[in-house]
Order: C-alpha cells, then sequence, then structure tokens
C-alpha cells in the first residue's frame, strides 16, 4: 500500500513532539512490512536523509494581496493550500492511497473534500480537550480552532485514537456518531531501549518529573508534593525537565518557575531542586533510568508517551488518574494511579514507593513487561494498516455507489 502521513517535523530528533515520535516508530514498522509510506511535514530539517519526506512548505501559496487576505480571514487557509495540493500530486504521480493526519488546526479537511483518497484523522491530543489549558484568554479564537477541528473530524473517512476517552470526548463534543473509528495503540518498542531501569543502580533519593511547568502538567502539584517529601526524606532531590511555560496566580500573573517557588517555598527546598528546562529526547530518557520513580501530574492525557517511555523502561511511576491513562495504567499492578490535583495522595503514593523497594521493582518489571506485549510497533503497524484498508475498501465503495446513482 502507497501511503502519506502528516508529522509535524521531520526526520525525528529535531523537536520534542509526541506526534513526531508517534510518527517515528509507526513508519519505519509500515516500511519494514512492505508499505511504501511518504512523509509530510512543514519542518523538514535534512535535504540528505534517507526517509521520503516532502516539505509542504514549497506548497503554501504566494503572499500576494489576495491570499494575505484569504489568510487573515481564514488562518487554515495556506496549510491547508499546501497539503492538499500535495496529497492532490502524490495521488496523480505516485498513486497514494490513503493519508493520515493529526485532527491539529482541522487542516485534515482540505484533503478530504478533494474525494481523491480516503484520510485517516489521528486524534493526538484534541482542542476541545486542552484548547482552555492552552490559551485562556482567547476565547473566540479558541471556539474558531475547535469548529474548524470538529469539521475536519465529521469530513474525515476514519478516525483512529489511542484510548476509549479520547474518542468518546470528541464524539460527545461535537455531536458525532463516528462509527468508522478503532481505537490503536501508541506504537513504541520497550525491546529498543537498551538500558532499563534498575533498583541497585538507581539514585533512590532522586524523584523525575518529566513536563512543562503550566497548570495543565500538574507542575505547581508536583512541586507542592515534593515540599512535603523532601520535608520527610532528608536526602531527596527532584529533577525537574520541561519548558517553563509559567502558572498564572489568582491575581491573573503570570509566575515562572524560579519566582513560583521563591514565593511559595523555602530557600532549602529550592536547592534540593535541578531544574533542568528543556531537554533532548535522548537525556530525558537517560534521566528516566537514574531516578528511583518518575511523577506524573497532568490534568489531562491521552495516554502518551510521557507516561509510556516511563513505562517502557520499567521505571515505578506515579499517575494521576485522567484521561486514558486509566484504561492502562492499574493500580498497584503496573503503576500506582491517584486523583487528579490531589497533592496529598501523590506525597502518600510517592512515600509509599520510597519505603517499599519492593513494590518499586514489581510495577517497574511489569509496566516494562506491557510495554512489550501491548505497544509493538510491527503490531500496532498491522493494525493501522488493517484501518487503511478498510478505509479504502469503504472509500471505493461509496465512489462505486455515487457513480450508480449518477
Amino acid at each position: 500500500m502507497k501511503i502519506a502521513i502528516y508529522a509535524p517535523s521531520w526526520p525525528p530528533g529535531s523537536q520534542a513532539n509526541g506526534i513526531v515520535t508517534y510518527a517515528s516508530h509507526l513508519v519505519p514498522a509500515l516500511r519494514q512490512s512492505g508499505h511504501e509510506v511518504f512523509v509530510l511535514t512543514f519542518d523538514k530539517t535534512s535535504d540528505d536523509d534517507e526517509f521520503d519526506a516532502i516539505d509542504l512548505r514549497e506548497a503554501i501559496p504566494a503572499r500576494n494581496l489576495r491570499n494575505r487576505l484569504r489568510r487573515r480571514i481564514a488562518p487554515e487557509y495556506a496549510p491547508s493550500f499546501a497539503i492538499a495540493s500535495t496529497i492532490r500530486e502524490l495521488v496523480e504521480r505516485h498513486g497514494v492511497e490513503v493519508f493520515e493526519i493529526e485532527e491539529s488546526f482541522g487542516w485534515s479537511f482540505a484533503a478530504s473534500r478533494l474525494d481523491l483518497l480516503p484520510v485517516v484523522v489521528r486524534l493526538h491530543g484534541p482542542w476541545c480537550l486542552y484548547g482552555e489549558f492552552y490559551d485562556q484568554n482567547r476565547l473566540l479564537g479558541n471556539r474558531a480552532r475547535q469548529w474548524r477541528e470538529g469539521r475536519g473530524i465529521k469530513r474525515a473517512h476514519f478516525v483512529t485514537a489511542n484510548c476509549n476517552h479520547t474518542l468518546d470526548a470528541v464524539r460527545t463534543y461535537y455531536g458525532l456518531n463516528l462509527s468508522r473509528s478503532r481505537i490503536i495503540p501508541t506504537p513504541l518498542d520497550a525491546a529498543l531501549e537498551t538500558e532499563t531501569w534498575n533498583i541497585t543502580t538507581c539514585n533512590k533519593d532522586a524523584l523525575l518529573f518529566v513536563g512543562r511547568f503550566d497548570r495543565l502538567k500538574g507542575g505547581d502539584l508536583v512541586l507542592r508534593a515534593f515540599a512535603k517529601l523532601a520535608a520527610a526524606n532528608p536526602r531527596l532531590r527532584l529533577t525537574f525537565v520541561g519548558p517553563d511555560r509559567g502558572i498564572d496566580d489568582a491575581k491573573g500573573n503570570r509566575k515562572f518557575f524560579d519566582d513560583f517557588v521563591k514565593e511559595n517555598f523555602p530557600d532549602w527546598l529550592r536547592a534540593r531542586i535541578d531544574f533542568r528546562g528543556k531537554v533532548n529526547h535522548e537525556d530525558v530518557m537517560s534521566l528516566r533510568t537514574k531516578h528511583f520513580a518518575t511523577i506524573i501530574a497532568a490534568q489531562i492525557d491521552t495516554m502518551g508517551y510521557m507516561v509510556l517511555e516511563a513505562m517502557a523502561l520499567g521505571c515505578p511511576l506515579v499517575t494521576t488518574a485522567v484521561g486514558g491513562i486509566p484504561e492502562f495504567v492499574r493500580d498497584r499492578w503496573n503503576g500506582l494511579v491517584i486523583p487528579s490535583q490531589d497533592v496529598e495522595t501523590m506525597f502518600s503514593a510517592c512515600q509509599m514507593l520510597l519505603d517499599n523497594h519492593a513494590l518499586a521493582r514489581q510495577i517497574g518489571k511489569q509496566a516494562w513487561r506491557d510495554c512489550r506485549d501491548l505497544y509493538s510497533s510491527r503490531d500496532v503497524a498491522k493494525q493501522t494498516a488493517a484501518v487503511y484498508e478498510e478505509a479504502l475498501y469503504a472509500f471505493e465503495r461509496g465512489k462505486q455507489s455515487a457513480s450508480l446513482s449518477d
């Protein structure tokens, strides 16, 4: 089968992005299964890579007065035009049969309305779930983006997601049936990671948090829980990895990491926090195995790589029961699952692991096994290809029915 897949950046590694990571596992697995895959991206970072990557920036319409007006009225015009024109060319010149793209910005609509091939929309982080956390001050802008997103999902020929929570939430929010939809796990090869967590080599006095410093990822809650943990465990330290987006206080003033810590905690606590900021993927994976446990404090999560990468390395995990996480992480089986926004329970769960190394080993080992058995890129590629075949079959049947009715 000839497949086109959109990725925000390509080749992988130039930016930390869950959708790029998803594609970095799926695309090679599809190719190893005999499929021909073209990757479409607006951020092609290398001209000499081995992949069939297409730079969508080359298809963006000229910045003349007419197109500037179009972009002002419809911000999605330029990228949608580039995607649609590229898909048309791929179908005509290479016989591409199916196109997969994320739900973001509703860009899929332009490809779907061509009616040249089935468009599969993969739900990664729908704006209808996440928008309010990213920009609470742009109500009209958020509503417009949600409208475009919903229009694109509705017009899609097939929709996939990695968890029931995301798929059901999109169904409910947009009032869609989504009869042609499927749950397909996130691909991740635990076996590719040569170094896994080990109780004898990790730092038993170090906890790790990977995520932005903002309310969505719960960085402020992790700091409050760590303050209690640090008081009870004099040698305990916290490594905080992720961009500093800041958190708005009660008066609407944005406080970034250092100011937030200074205003809310004593100086001795700051000395026991190693704030790394943005770190590349390879270094993050190395940090995971060096720390005793990983904390997830998100208010929303689709069961993405923030959770999976820790599990794939066998790291003991404390995570909030939000989004799709409870569908895959079972309390005291392959992680410790706690309510969202609950500092006391977060403190208790972390302290439980610090006091019970046998439990830490047990849940870490089971997490690794589950990743090995459930998220193999090869198996996910087979499931994905089966959806592509189903979408193509339904698409061709629909075209035949339309021609007969004419």
